[in-house]
This record gives structure tokens, C-alpha cells and sequence, in this order.
């Protein structure tokens, strides 16, 4: 044995730990501290949620089947949810009603109740009629078809039902529709809307028209719908008979026995000219062209007249139904006139019409004429004559250029809301100023030519001070020594620059024109171009409105 181990050699061998027993080791160590702190943590999270869980309660109306919360985090606890404050929802159901998705809001209060109502599933309900007629149905005053009718999908509740057909009374019923897929039936049942009507006449088999429309003959009964109704009456050769008829569902009515007339004739008039009168048997009738009813089996003297023709008369007789036709050419009663036109050559129309020869005398009936004289250049000359029988008339026309009659047109005088009187004052060339020979001349006064170009109108009388006082009520003209001056019919004075300025303008407003005047920076100017308000005139008008008033010669003053 010795032998054996002589020559083994026994080396140390480095010492180390076995792993497994170290992490035993280690588990065992931090286990229990670890398991502690997750139990405090765990309490702590759940004493933080008892702490701010908020109670809640949800009633569904019915009881639910099925209900759970499909978002954020509940703790059911009995008949309630705790729940954090924030918006939380959830779905409930139960079998005849719809699914119900919401959401609630759980706000900081620590007891809190919710409700919520579940819908029924809609109904099916079948609509009928009898007797069987193609009904409109009504629900909920909104069409929905017509009978026979099935609705698949009729809200639970109550509905208001109509049901319309021609010839019968409207419906109207309820119905408490149970929904919940369940299946209903209605059946209406319908009133007739009419009556029966027996209508007798003398001759018999009259035609009968209810509201325009033919609906039977008399001596048998037919149908009328309730309400009121025109009835006519029609057999040929006789008048037709109106009437009118008030019908009540289901209460017949007999019309006492009608004894028709025979018919009237008919006599249409007309006449060359139109617009003659019309007499017959001395009563006037109308004008032509009409159609006129007469009694059968008489005589009759139809009298036809117009201004400016010879009247005529026909006698004439009608049977029964006889329509006639009298047209009737009337013989006109001339009157001679002559025209003396200048210019020559200017065109005359006589009631639209062109006349070839303007300077030859013509004829034409004793009755109302429109003429007319035209000339380019000219303006129209428009009247109305009317000539005398057995005589001669002559008119003498002078036609007016377009300028001449433009200022023809402008009236002479015009009066303004203030009482106010304005003359027509017509342009012209004058001599303004004054010669050195004239007696008072002053070293810087000339003479000159001014021409006025366009007329204007210019106050008879200088503005009173109550023309004034309609602008200014303030105003007072004061008083000079012992004289008044503010008396109303006197001139205004003490009147500035800007107020007689306003005034214009106050006018010109007051009379629908445009301004004269405007204000540029404080300061009153015309403005231009110069437009058709109210103004003061200028020095060359105010010259040439008084000291020309009365010719070529001048005045020495304003006022003569």
C-alpha cells in the first residue's frame, strides 16, 4: 500500500462557495422585508382608494339583466359601485329592450345615485279597414302608407291614429303600441260620407252637375258627399236651374219636384265701328261687340248708336235656344277740316294713322280724334279735336324746335314749402357795369358783356322773417330805432354769410334737390358743377333779372 502512493503529491485546492446555497442564502434574507412592503404598499393604495371612492349607485329602469361597466376601475360593494371621480361607461340589456350604452359622470360627492330608463324594442302592428278600402294611414299626424298595412317597427307608447279615404269619414282612434317585437292588429271601421240625394224635375231626365261635374239625371237618386254643393240643372231647350244643397253623411234628402222654364235666346251684336251703344226696346244694353239674352216668342227693335255716325235699327224675333248674329256697318256723320301746318313738310296722323297730304282738307266722322304733327327735329304736337257736321274747321299748328319746347316746358313760376315764389328767369347778353358817363360812376367800375347761358329761377320777394323762422325758429331780426324789424312779413336782416348759406341748403332738402352748397374746412362753397339746389344769385343775375326786367335798355336802379 505504501508503495503505491510514493509518488502521488497532495496540492491545496482554492476554496469556493457554492452558488446555490448563497442564493438561498439571499432569498431568505430579502423575502420578508420585500413581502412587507408590498403589503403596506398594497394597503396604502387600497386605504388611497377607500379614501377617495365615491359611492355610487345605478338604478336601470327595468331591472337589468346584464350590466357591467366596459371602462375605468369599480369596486362593487352591495347595491353599490366604488368609483373614482371621472366619466365611466357602461352597457346594460335586457330582452325586449335595446342595448344600452352610456356613460356617467361620477362627480365629488361622497353618496351618489344614478338612473337610467331602458327602451323597448319597437312593435308590430297590422292596420286594416273595413269594408276593405285603400285607406291613408296616419300616426302621429306623419303618413306611413295604406291599408291593408303591416309597420315591423312601431315605438312602444302611445300614437294618435288617422285613417283617410275617399268617401268616407276620417278615422280616429289610439292605440297603446306594447313594442317588445310583440304583434298587434287594428281594424278601423269606416262611416260612409255621403247620402243619397232623389232630385225630380219637369221634363224629366234633366242632366244633373254637382260642382260643375255631371253625375247623373233627375227622377233617380245618386250619391253626394257631405258638405255644401252647387247643383245645376241642364236639359236642352230649356234655362238651367242653380241651386245649392247642404248634405249630412247618411241622411238621404228629396228635392221637391223643379218645373224648368224654356230657354232664352241669344243675339250676338257687333258692329263697324266697334263700341256702339246697344238699345233694345228703348233700355240700354252695353256696347258692341256682346252677346245678349232674350226671351222667346217676342219682338224685338235693336237701336245701334255712336258719336259721329248715323244711328241704325234692326227688328228682330227669337225662338227658344235660337242663337242670331246681327253685324252692323254704321254710316259715319263727316265733318270737314283743314290743317295749316309750319313746317310744310312735317307729318300729320289722325288716330295712329298716316295722312298722305297733310295740306288737303279731310273728312272725318263728327266724333273724338287723337292728332299727332311730327318733324325730326321738332317736338310732337299732340291734341284731341272733334269736327262739327256741315262745317269747316281749320287748325293752325306752328311745331316748336326741341329747344323751344324744352323751355316752354319750364314753368314760369314755381312755389316752394316755405311759401316761397320763384320766377322764371330766361338766359340772355347784357351790358353790366357802368359807361364813364353815367352820372355816380365810381373810378373802379367798367363796363362789360356777360352772357347768361342756362335760366334759372329767382324769389319775387326777399325771405320774410317767418319764411326764415321755418329754418331758424330763433332768429329775431331785432329792431332799428322804433321800428320792429322781426315782424313776420318784413325781410329778414342780421342774417350771416353761413346762416342765408344753411338756409339754401335747409330748402333745397326740404324740396327733394340736391345741395348747393358744402362745407370744405369750416368755410361755405358752391359746388361745382353748379346743380339745381337753391342758392343766392350771382351779381350778373341779380343784374339781369332787375335792371333788364323791362327790355334791351337797362335801369339805372334795381328797381327802375
Amino acid at each position: 500500500m505504501t508503495e503505491e502512493f510514493d509518488h502521488d503529491i497532495i496540492e491545496a485546492v482554492p476554496f469556493e462557495r457554492a452558488e446555490a446555497n448563497l442564493q438561498r442564502r439571499r432569498l431568505k434574507f430579502f423575502s420578508v422585508p420585500t413581502a412587507i412592503g408590498t403589503v403596506f404598499l398594497i394597503l396604502a393604495v387600497a386605504a388611497a382608494f377607500m379614501f377617495l371612492a365615491r359611492a355610487v349607485r345605478v338604478d336601470i329602469n327595468p331591472t337589468a339583466d346584464t350590466f357591467r361597466f366596459t371602462s375605468g376601475f369599480s369596486y362593487k360593494l352591495g347595491d353599490r359601485y366604488l368609483m373614482l371621480s371621472g366619466d365611466y361607461q357602461f352597457t346594460a340589456g335586457k330582452q325586449g329592450y335595446h342595448i344600452l350604452e352610456s356613460t356617467l359622470t361620477v362627480g365629488d360627492s361622497a353618496d351618489q345615485n344614478f338612473t337610467f330608463d331602458l327602451v323597448k324594442l319597437p312593435g308590430i302592428l297590422s292596420i286594416s279597414t273595413n269594408p276593405e278600402v285603400n285607406a291613408e294611414v296616419f300616426i302621429d299626424q306623419k303618413p306611413v302608407g295604406t291599408t291593408p298595412v303591416t309597420l315591423p317597427d312601431i315605438s312602444a307608447g302611445l300614437h294618435d291614429i288617422t285613417f283617410r279615404a275617399a268617401r268616407y269619414l276620417d278615422f280616429n282612434t289610439e292605440i297603446d303600441v306594447e313594442g317588445m317585437l310583440q304583434e298587434q292588429s287594428l281594424l278601423a271601421e269606416l262611416k260612409p260620407a255621403w247620402a243619397m240625394i232623389n232630385i225630380s224635375t219637369k221634363p224629366t231626365q234633366a242632366e244633373i252637375y254637382l260642382d260643375d261635374t255631371l253625375v247623373g239625371v233627375t227622377n233617380s237618386d245618386i250619391e253626394v258627399l257631405q258638405g255644401d254643393h252647387a247643383i245645376t240643372l241642364k236639359k236642352k231647350g230649356y234655362k238651367s236651374w242653380q241651386s245649392t244643397i247642404t248634405t249630412l253623411a247618411g241622411v238621404d234628402q228629396v228635392i221637391q219636384l223643379v218645373v224648368l222654364e224654356k230657354s232664352d235666346g241669344k243675339v250676338s251684336i257687333k258692329s263697324s265701328p266697334t263700341g256702339a251703344n246697344i238699345n233694345i226696346n228703348n233700355r240700354y244694353r252695353g256696347q258692341t261687340p256682346m252677346k245678349v239674352v232674350l226671351a222667346p216668342g217676342r219682338d224685338y227693335v235693336v237701336r245701334l248708336s255712336k258719336a259721329g255716325y248715323y244711328p241704325a235699327e234692326k227688328n228682330l224675333s227669337l225662338k227658344a235656344d235660337e242663337d242670331l248674329s246681327l253685324n252692323q256697318v254704321l254710316k259715319p256723320i263727316l265733318g270737314s277740316v283743314r290743317f295749316l301746318i309750319s313746317p310744310k313738310d312735317s307729318q300729320l296722323y289722325v288716330d295712329g294713322k298716316l295722312i298722305a297730304d297733310a295740306t288737303k282738307q279731310i273728312s272725318l266722322p263728327v266724333s273724338r280724334h287723337d292728332i299727332q304733327i311730327t318733324k325730326p327735329g321738332y317736338a310732337a304736337y299732340n291734341e284731341t279735336i272733334t269736327p262739327q257736321a256741315g262745317t269747316t274747321q281749320q287748325f293752325v299748328v306752328q311745331l316748336q324746335t326741341d329747344d323751344e319746347a324744352r323751355i316752354a316746358a319750364i314753368p314760369a313760376s314755381i312755389d316752394t314749402d316755405a311759401g316761397i315764389t320763384l320766377k322764371l328767369i330766361l338766359p340772355g347778353e347784357f351790358t353790366m357795369g357802368a359807361s364813364r358817363r353815367e352820372p355816380g360812376r365810381r373810378s373802379n367800375e367798367i363796363s362789360k358783356t356777360v352772357e347768361l347761358t342756362r335760366p334759372y329761377y329767382l324769389a319775387t320777394t326777399e325771405v320774410s322773417n317767418k319764411q326764415f323762422k321755418l329754418f331758424d325758429r330763433s332768429h329775431d331780426s331785432g329792431i332799428l330805432g322804433r321800428a320792429l324789424l322781426s315782424d313776420a312779413d318784413r325781410p329778414v336782416v342780421n342774417v350771416s354769410w353761413d346762416d342765408a348759406m344753411a338756409f339754401c341748403n335747409w330748402l333745397s332738402e326740404k324740396s327733394g334737390l340736391p345741395l348747393a352748397y358744402a362745407r370744405n374746412n369750416g368755410v361755405w362753397q358752391a359746388v361745382k358743377p353748379m346743380n339745381t339746389g337753391f342758392r343766392l344769385p350771382t351779381e350778373a343775375e341779380w343784374v339781369w333779372a332787375s335792371r333788364y326786367a323791362s327790355g334791351p335798355t337797362p335801369t339805372r336802379f334795381p328797381l327802375g
